[in-house]
């Protein structure tokens, strides 16, 4: 008898072979060697046996799943093959979505109320990439042969397979609907369009932290405020870049990022050191905006945050400053969590400090934020700073 503990244990757990697990009365799983869970339904007709597909899960529950199976042998018992209701259903429910029609179910229906990570990200590279070619096609009519010449189209490039991966997703969640007819995408493979994203590995050294720290001396205010508060705090680069004054809780020692303004779609709160609030208040003396960076010359300019390049730059102008091999303002984050790592810091308090959302049953059962640990290993991470740059981080 299948469970939904049985089945959430199950997803996507890899396995050495396929397996089948029996339900009742027909209905079954099929558990495939990637983790895949699919419900299918076995029955005689005609005195053959033959397997019919439900969907798969979590996309369709194992309570739906079993509603089906009833509804199957109720056919069966009025004497009506399960296949040619099935087909006859999709022929009355199937509606004539567009592409992007479908992308915006599979956004309304799956993306939203599950918090998906990077929606906006999502919906940015649908309007950049596939609206302007394949947006009004109805999806039951465009081909493999359209898609091909759309990637071909973007180049062999990692967001080439980033939307192909995308695509098919939203394209599955809506084939098992039974809102689309088919997954035009369903047999490609990352590798048939574009490149895997390389594993960086990239982090600064003792020695390159201190280099640094004292090539900032001398450079812009708004320079020196991202790359310090990057190295005290492993913030992401857009979270500072963007940040608002009323983020900030200097009195709590905290700083929250609306759920609006976060790529996950949910509040994030987390610990602020004494050394970063030093750096704030500094930086807020002279600032007349509601964001805490603004474009240079800011005066009858609108109130924005400056733009990605521009600050990615940042980096660059240190690089060449000092003669530094190459890295990227993320490298820093990647080096606070490794040292926070090799100081000892529990995983989940990293994957805290880092604005993580937690893997499995934490990421619904625990929505401790873990203040007091994070402000405890921030204060390991910046005494071991200190002991670096080898003077204190804020004037006693």
């Amino acid at each position: 008898m299948l469970t939904d503990t049985k089945l959430r244990k199950s997803l996507g757990k890899r396995r050495d072979k396929v397996e089948v697990i029996s339900d009742a009365h027909g209905l079954n799983v099929r558990l495939s060697i990637s983790g895949a869970i699919t419900f299918f339904y076995r029955y005689r007709w005609d005195d053959k046996p033959v397997q019919l597909s439900i969907g798969d899960y979590p996309s369709i529950t194992l309570s739906q799943a079993r509603e089906r199976r009833q509804q199957f042998r109720a056919w069966i018992t009025e004497g009506y093959d399960p296949r040619r209701q099935v087909k006859l259903e999709r022929q009355q429910k199937t509606e004539a979505l567009t592409v992007e029609e479908a992308f915006t179910y599979w956004e309304t229906y799956y993306c939203k109320p599950e918090g998906i990570v990077k929606i906006k990200v999502n919906r940015q590279n649908f309007e950049n990439h596939v609206k302007p070619v394949l947006g009004n096609m109805i999806v039951n009519q465009t081909t493999k042969s359209h898609w091909l010449s759309l990637f071909d189209q973007m180049g062999r490039r990692v967001v080439t397979g980033d939307v192909l991966g995308l695509m098919q997703r939203a394209f599955r969640f809506c084939s098992n609907r039974d809102v689309i007819e088919s997954n035009p995408l369903e047999s490609l493979k990352r590798s048939d369009v574009g490149l895997t994203a390389a594993m960086k590995d990239r982090k600064l050294s003792d020695d390159e932290i201190k280099v640094l720290w004292y090539a900032l001396e001398g450079m812009p205010a708004s320079q020196q405020l991202v790359i310090r508060f990057l190295l005290m705090t492993g913030c992401r680069t857009t979270e500072i870049r963007t940040a608002k004054w009323e983020w900030f809780d200097y009195k709590e020692k905290t700083w929250t990022l609306p759920a609006a303004d976060y790529k996950t779609g949910k509040t994030v709160r987390r610990a602020l050191p004494d050394s970063a609030i030093f750096l704030l208040k500094q930086h807020q003396n002279w600032s007349v905006t509601k964001h805490v960076l603004t474009p240079p010359h800011f005066k009858n300019r609108e109130d924005k945050p400056p733009s990605q390049p521009r600050v990615a730059a940042y980096s660059a102008q240190v690089i060449k400053k000092k003669g530094m091999k190459n890295w990227s303002l993320h490298d820093l984050r990647r080096t606070v969590a490794t040292r926070l790592s090799e100081l000892g810091a529990p995983p989940h308090v990293i994957e805290k400090l880092l604005g993580h959302q937690m893997g499995g049953v934490m990421a619904r059962y625990n929505l401790h934020d873990y203040l007091p640990d994070q402000h405890q290993w921030l204060k390991v991470w910046l005494e071991h700073l200190e002991k670096v740059v080898g003077q204190p981080l804020t004037p006693h």
